[in-house]
């Protein structure tokens, strides 16, 4: 009987990942502005820590993760949910993670943290019921952190991007960055005045949401970690940050991470496709899903199906399978967990050497004045006599790739160019530092499919740098706070932007008071500036190519487009505003809760803002400039400042829910502290989970 009560509790921890936390080993300090630093003696201990905080702060997003990979979220959020109910699917969240969930992938420590994390989850969905979305969603279990990790780290590997190409039959649009983006830069003593060193985590995520940045500091006692950045609700430790020695950030990148096949269908036996001159039959994958329209859930099937490449879709043009590594390595939480608890750039490196990360740029300095910059990804061996960023044959199994991928030293990346900065902004990973340090695309595989373009973003920061032999510490945050479009304007995305600036007044009399707005405005995004019309008619440029299914893609406008937009600009500035020469800060506006503000910032300057569409003719920022933190190493240690653009919280009964934002739009930051007892000395509360 003892034999057979131990097996079934060790069948427990499995399924559930249980890892037994004592919540007084756990301390929580909140400080002024309600950023959580956590305290454990255990690495478990800190992941208890820091799930319960998030629970605290953003339990809405931490559910809404695992309702998607359950195929749930549609019940709760309708529309908006069936999209990421279906990703997930596509994803195969699910059943990859079911595969996966007994193997012992993750090494016996991460398990322990993995069970803490679950516990921590759960212990909170039991004490605060009345916060469900739907009762029986919880306790989850390990399984539902590996979905959750699966279909995040597809997200950040853009596979979104090919299955909207596939349902819009629009395959052979290669992928290259919009402008929504990130920006992450660093510089060393080569470059700065007082030979210190100074790093910024500018990456732009949704303001609010399971993709959104959540601010934390966490420390362990067991592996040293003491850690201040942001993750998404829900991680385990920080994915941006700095320790004592050393810090990072990402960006996006946009290699060729995902594949397609068009396969080649039997003309009379239903699901069957041609493979290596056999016929093979594809496997259904259904998923069913009840969709909240008002107060009733109208239940919605969507057919999908696997062949041995991957994930495949229906489109008007027949079948097509995806295939791409982000589902088959889910394991980036514990690499993120090894890059938290480097000291120094060899052991940096050596976490990144696990290759479990699909992909994202990766900016770094260190207290010993080291740069480095590399463009990650999971790269399996293709053949050289195909294009793989096109449609490939679905008939030929040797282009089904395996397990095999190139090591990291055959990735892009560079440190310590003699210039003394390097920098990102989901630009060409080649251009990372000034034209004579960069790298040749040429010493790397045609296969990574990496893009060689800038957008407007990295010719900014690169002429800002390059303006001064040396800088000092303001002109660095100088540099991430610019909103100019830079002269002439060039992204990659949209190209022939330009003429915006140059229109002719005597050609299009019916819009020649928004031409002369646009000509004399000094391309400064400010909320002051009038130019609105150029806020509004940008907005509708890249709203439209949006859904013609052309972004991400390389697209050239015309003057006749331009104008057409500058028109219909004009008209709705009109209908709403009563004027043309409307500020920007009158249409673009910052949400929260049942107020809005006035904000700066436009798709791709350097200060970015991102806008969809709000109330009575304004524009609601919702992507962009978020977590701001910059970094310096000085001769007495390691000194940060840091803001966010709503609060510490997402409940709006909380006092921290938008006590940042005046902070954050008038371009202020906070100083924030590793050494506990300054942290000690900002506290507004210090408690253990659970009281």
């Amino acid at each position: 009987m003892k034999q057979i009560i131990t097996l079934l509790l060790f069948l427990l921890i499995i399924q559930t990942g249980f890892t037994q936390i004592n919540t007084k080993d756990v301390t929580i300090i909140r400080d002024q502005v309600g950023v959580p630093h956590i305290y454990g003696k255990t690495d478990a201990d800190m992941v208890y820590g820091l799930a319960w905080a998030a629970c605290e702060d953003d339990f809405t997003s931490i559910q809404e993760n695992f309702l998607a990979t359950r195929g749930r979220l549609a019940e709760v959020k309708g529309k908006e949910g069936a999209i990421m109910d279906v990703l997930a699917h596509i994803v195969q969240a699910q059943k990859k993670s079911k595969e996966v969930v007994t193997d012992s992938l993750y090494s016996p420590h991460f398990e322990k943290m993995v069970g803490a994390y679950v516990q921590a989850v759960n212990d909170y969905a039991k004490k605060y019921p009345e916060e469900l979305f739907i009762k029986n969603t919880f306790p989850v279990t390990k399984q539902d952190v590996i979905a959750a990790n699966i279909l995040a780290l597809a997200i950040i590997s853009n596979v979104q991007y090919e299955i909207i190409r596939s349902f819009d039959n629009t395959m052979d649009i290669y992928e290259i960055p919009q402008s929504a983006g990130s920006n992450a830069f660093a510089a060393n003593k080569n470059k700065t005045k007082n030979g210190e060193t100074y790093l910024c985590l500018n990456s732009h995520q949704p303001l609010t949401g399971p993709y959104a940045w959540y601010e934390a500091h966490i420390n362990s006692e067991e592996s040293g970690i003491n850690m201040y950045g942001a993750t998404f609700p829900g991680g385990m430790t920080m994915f941006i940050g700095a320790n004592e020695h050393l810090g990072w950030s990402h960006t996006i990148n946009y290699p060729d991470h995902v594949d397609t096949y068009k396969l080649k269908m039997h003309p009379k036996n239903k699901l069957q496709y041609e493979l290596d001159g056999k016929w093979e039959t594809l496997e259904k994958y259904p998923i069913k899903l009840k969709v909240k329209l008002g107060f009733i859930k109208i239940p919605i099937t969507k057919k999908f199906y696997i062949s041995k490449h991957g994930i495949v879709i229906k489109n008007k043009e027949g079948f097509y399978a995806i295939r791409f590594r982000a589902n088959m390595e889910f394991r980036a939480a514990e690499q993120w967990y090894e890059m938290n608890k480097a000291t120094n750039l060899e052991e940096f490196k050596k976490a990144l050497e696990m290759q479990y990360i699909p992909g994202t740029n990766t900016i770094y300095a260190d207290k010993e004045s080291n740069l480095f910059f590399i463009s990650l990804g999971q790269f399996p061996e293709r053949n050289k006599s195909y294009n793989w960023t096109k449609v490939l044959p679905g008939n030929q199994s040797q282009l089904i790739w395996g397990d095999e991928m190139y090591p990291i030293e055959k990735l892009p990346q560079l440190t310590n160019p003699n210039v003394g900065y390097i920098y990102n902004t989901n630009n060409s990973p080649f251009n990372c530092t000034s034209p004579e340090n960069s790298l040749d695309s040429k010493n790397y595989d045609v296969t990574f499919g990496y893009q060689t373009k800038d957008n407007n973003r990295a010719i900014r920061c690169r002429y800002l740098f390059e303006q001064k032999d040396k800088i000092d510490y303001q002109d660095f945050k100088d540099i991430k706070y610019d909103n100019y479009y830079h002269t002439p304007l060039y992204t990659a995305s949209i190209q022939g932007i330009e003429k915006i600036f140059h229109l002719d007044a005597t050609k299009y009399p019916d819009i020649a008071e928004s031409i002369k707005l646009l000509s004399e405005w000094d391309r400064k995004t400010d909320v002051d500036r009038k130019a609105g019309i150029a806020s509004i008619a940008l907005f509708l440029i890249t709203e439209d190519v949006f859904k013609k299914g052309l972004l991400p893609g390389v697209n050239t406008i015309s003057e006749t487009d331009i104008v057409k937009f500058v028109r219909k600009g004009q008209k709705h500035l009109k209908k709403h505003f009563g004027k043309t020469d409307v500020t920007i800060g009158e249409i673009q506006r910052l949400y929260r809760g049942d107020k809005d503000y006035p904000i700066g910032g436009m798709a791709d300057v350097l200060a970015a803002m991102n806008f969809e569409r709000g109330k009575k003719g304004k524009l609601k920022a919702f992507l962009g400039d978020s977590f701001i933190q910059f970094v310096k190493w000085t001769e007495n240690g390691i000194e940060m400042e840091a803001t966010n653009s709503l609060g510490a919280s997402n409940k709006k009964e909380s006092e921290h829910y938008d006590d940042q934002i005046k902070m954050y739009l008038e371009q202020k930051l906070r100083p924030v502290y590793l050494d506990k007892n300054k942290v000690i000395a900002t506290q507004k509360r210090t408690y253990h989970p659970g009281e």
